[in-house]
């Protein structure tokens, strides 16, 4: 027997089935106690439910006005004697009598009124009253929802346990003067709910007992071929992780590289104070970018959307870097317009797209501002990318050009170049349209970009410090648990 145990527990299989038995007669226990009591309570809830239906029926067919002629005339206990004493008691009685007996209740029914905080019996549908008899330990119940009704659960009085509804009793002026209460014993309660819990407890025990059966010959079948695969899959996996891993360093170096070539932010807080770059990529290396230099009394900011996002939009964007460099500080390019010009022709030139059988159809989209020192004036160019300016309470949108940087295209494009009036207190703001595109909100909409601009115009004139931290918060609001979709840039810079 010893040996016969060792040999099942030190074989997989046979030790998940074990294993698997034990469970399921736990799962088994634990479902018939669960369904015990949760059965329990569905059957009290439909003794409630009934009991409350009856109190209410009766309340509506019992007048008001009627209680209180017998609570005003009678108004010492044992006052009336016999339920033939007053018409007015008799016929009240008589008619909860009838409510008893069509609906099968085993017990009286009987209204309540109250008088300096305590209960009292009124009339009943027994064959002897006991009208103005104090109800001693009554349940709270009653005192609380006197004027609207409601059930009473399990509870304890000088007669037993019980269950209970009531109901309030209105007369013709709308006032409440009494209760009609209806009740059922818990004994009998539990009498009758255990038969039919057991009942629905054996046939679910039935039910269960079967599909074990048919369970453990199916789990028998597929355990005997998990060993080989457990250890096909534990060889997989550790494959796959010694390549996620190399994949991952190898991003996470590129993404050094990328910050490593992006401009130094505090750079470019010399040159412009009240500024903020707001830069989330949204996968480890980003494909939208900022570009920054300063020449002499030329100052150079672009905001810069690249093909796609991670790692592909990161190669085209080191491209994107290096050239704009190489227009502005060896070439000396210095008018927007002729730089995205010149930058168009080189990512041509980089990704040989002027070979229509490797062309690719990769390029960016930008916004380019050129400052003056004296900041009077920007001069601004754009590939698909806006520039918005506002000053004095009013919102400029400057159109970029709808052409591209970079693409297959049978001619060059041409770019126009805009000149803006500035002065102390204007903002610009250059994005690319991560921010507009992001999923969020009550219904997971796009943000879109009108209302974008709409909130950079509630954020205009606060610090650019402060206008981050919103910006910021805003996009965690809208974004809620939604995965972020694209890479954002957004580029403020207050005068």
């Amino acid at each position: 027997m010893r040996y016969l145990l060792r040999k099942i527990f030190q074989n997989h299989s046979t030790r998940v089935l074990v294993l698997l038995f034990f469970s399921l007669l736990l799962l088994i226990g634990y479902f018939l106690t669960h369904s015990y009591i949760v059965q329990l309570d569905i059957h009290k809830t439909k003794i409630l439910t009934r009991l409350e239906a009856v109190a209410k029926t009766a309340s509506s067919q019992l007048d008001g006005n009627q209680l209180e002629y017998l609570q005003t005339t009678y108004k010492f206990k044992n006052t009336i004697e016999t339920n033939h004493q007053d018409r007015v008691y008799q016929l009240m009685s008589e008619a909860l009598s009838e409510i008893k007996d069509l609906n099968n209740l085993n017990t009286n029914i009987y209204t309540l009124f109250r008088e300096g905080g305590r209960f009292y019996f009124g009339v009943n549908s027994e064959l002897k009253p006991y009208f103005r008899h104090e109800y001693k330990n009554f349940p709270q119940e009653l005192d609380t929802y006197f004027e609207q009704g409601g059930i009473v659960d399990v509870y304890e009085d000088d007669n037993g346990y019980w269950l209970s509804a009531f109901a309030p009793i209105k007369n013709s002026e709308g006032n409440v003067i009494a209760i009609v209460q209806v009740d059922n014993r818990f004994d009998e309660f539990l009498k009758k709910a255990r038969e039919e819990i057991f009942f629905n407890i054996g046939l679910s025990l039935i039910v269960t007992l079967i599909i074990i059966f048919f369970l453990i010959r199916a789990i028998r079948s597929i355990l005997i071929q998990e060993d080989q695969l457990n250890a096909d899959l534990m060889q997989s996996k550790l494959e796959l992780e010694i390549k996620s891993k190399e994949t991952l360093d190898s991003i996470i170096y590129a993404k050094r590289i990328q910050e490593a070539i992006l401009p130094i932010r505090e750079r470019i807080l010399e040159s412009l104070p009240q500024s903020f770059v707001f830069h989330l990529p949204r996968d480890i290396v980003s494909g939208d970018f900022y570009w920054f230099k300063r020449i002499e009394n030329k100052i150079f900011i672009a905001s810069v959307d690249c093909t796609g996002h991670g790692v592909p939009g990161a190669f085209m964007s080191m491209i994107g870097t290096v050239l704009l460099d190489d227009i502005v500080e060896k070439k000396g390019v210095y008018e927007p317009d002729q730089i995205l010009t010149e930058l168009h022709k080189d990512v041509v030139k980089a990704l040989k797209q002027d070979r229509k059988e490797k062309a690719s159809k990769d390029g960016m989209d930008i916004a380019l501002c050129v400052f003056d020192t004296d900041f009077e004036t920007l001069k601004f160019a754009g590939a698909f990318r806006p520039l918005i300016h506002i000053s004095d309470g009013i919102m400029n949108k400057i159109k970029a050009d709808s052409a591209p940087i970079g693409g297959v295209g049978l001619h060059a494009p041409s770019f126009t170049q805009h000149e803006v009036s500035i002065k102390k207190g204007d903002s610009i703001y250059i994005y690319t349209d991560g921010f507009a595109d992001q999923f969020g909100g009550e219904r997971n909409k796009k943000y879109m970009t009108k209302r974008f601009r709409a909130f950079l115009m509630s954020i205009a004139y606060f610090s650019a410090e402060e206008q981050l931290k919103r910006l910021q918060q805003e996009l965690d609001l809208w974004k809620g648990d939604a995965e972020q979709v694209d890479d954002i840039l957004v580029i403020g810079i207050k005068v």
